[in-house]
């Protein structure tokens, strides 16, 4: 599996990364982790959870030379994580070379021998690398959806569920042969080809189409309603996911959800932690805002849920809460209790 991670100016000035949604999911329970370089120098590294960073990568930022806004690919193999620093814009010109200057009269000095070296091809000394390619720039709207890039092209991107799992194999427009999709659609990925809205009718008829403005409006209606992976999944089983069909969506989840959506999407959140688990208010918004939800609807949240007769969570300090149950059966409690009180809003309207 391979990320493309941006580094920002708080991480080259601390020498961190952040804990990306692929990250956290690598590197579920660890405190140390080795990263790679393409020279193959190994780094032991610091998972610091409370933060939610690894601590350690100043070294690298400055063996690299790396900025703001530069890119780098992030390639898990096994317990070890592969670092690539992706090429920045093409290199200036080389400097037409100075002329030589005339020897000294006097003893001539002996003739130098120029010795011309061909370098050895990129593939025999990194035979394992993964190739620079830039991936589709919807990549980060669909990891907000749950989907992480492997590799590609064609691109393919995988949500697991659990016992199952949404894989998405695209192919840019004019990226290659549509040809290049029908193995993935044999093994049961969806497929489709990834184009603006202002080219879906380039598309030919019979092949899936998705669009990157019908992924971003998916990814901002997430911020309101429960959109999991399962979502995208029936509408690419409608053959083209542009912004009518994601339209079509939300008008479905307004009449079915209305305003429970926000505190559904937050319960969806908190589903992911563990029993027991302590969290403070500032991390828990981090990772809403990367589900779209603003730290508002979090806050609301866990006042609500930390109250009767939900008590799903227990203040500890202010802004630190404990998950004293898991979601699940916190709402089959609330279920019962519903339930319990409905029988008895019968037993006193009967003895009316």
């Amino acid at each position: 599996m391979t990320a493309r991670y941006v580094l920002t100016s708080t991480c080259i000035q601390t020498g961190t990364m952040a804990l990306t949604a692929s990250l956290r999911q690598h590197l579920l329970g660890k405190e140390r982790v080795r990263f790679v370089d393409e020279d193959g120098e190994a780094y032991e590294l610091e998972v610091d959870w409370k933060s939610g960073v690894v601590r350690g990568l100043a070294s690298y930022y400055a063996k690299r030379r790396l900025a703001v806004n530069e890119a780098i690919l992030l390639h898990f193999r096994g317990g070890e994580v592969e670092l690539k620093a992706l090429p920045r814009s093409p290199l200036r010109p080389p400097q037409p070379e100075k002329p030589q200057e005339k020897p000294k009269e006097g003893r001539p000095e002996p003739e130098k021998r120029r010795v011309r070296v061909t370098p050895y091809p990129k593939e025999v000394l990194f035979p394992h690398e993964p190739e620079a390619l830039e991936p589709p720039g919807v990549t980060e709207d669909l990891r907000r959806l749950g989907f992480f890039l492997e590799g590609g092209p064609p691109w393919v991107y995988r949500a697991p569920l659990g016992r199952r799992q949404v894989v998405l194999v695209l192919l840019r427009l004019g990226e290659g042969e549509v040809s290049l999709l029908k193995p993935y659609r044999q093994q049961g990925a969806h497929v489709a080809l990834l184009a603006p809205e202002s080219e879906k009718a380039s598309v030919p008829e019979g092949v899936g189409f998705l669009s990157p403005e019908a992924v971003n409006r998916l990814v901002r209606l997430k911020a309101r309603f429960p959109v999991t992976p399962l979502d995208l999944e029936d509408l690419l089983r409608g053959g083209r996911m542009d912004l009518e069909a994601v339209e079509a969506l939300e008008d479905r989840l307004v009449a079915e959800l209305s305003e429970k959506g926000a505190l559904a999407a937050f319960l969806l959140l908190l589903a992911k932690k563990r029993l027991g688990e302590v969290f403070l208010l500032t991390d828990i918004e981090a990772e809403a805002l990367e589900e779209g939800l603003i730290p508002e609807v979090v806050r609301q949240g866990v006042e609500l849920l930390a109250q009767p007769p939900f008590l799903l969570l227990k203040r500890l300090s202010p802004g630190e809460f404990l998950l004293r149950q898991e979601v699940k059966e916190a709402l089959e409690d609330l279920m019962a209790f519903a339930e319990g009180m409905r029988n008895r809003l019968s037993r006193v309207r009967g003895g009316a």
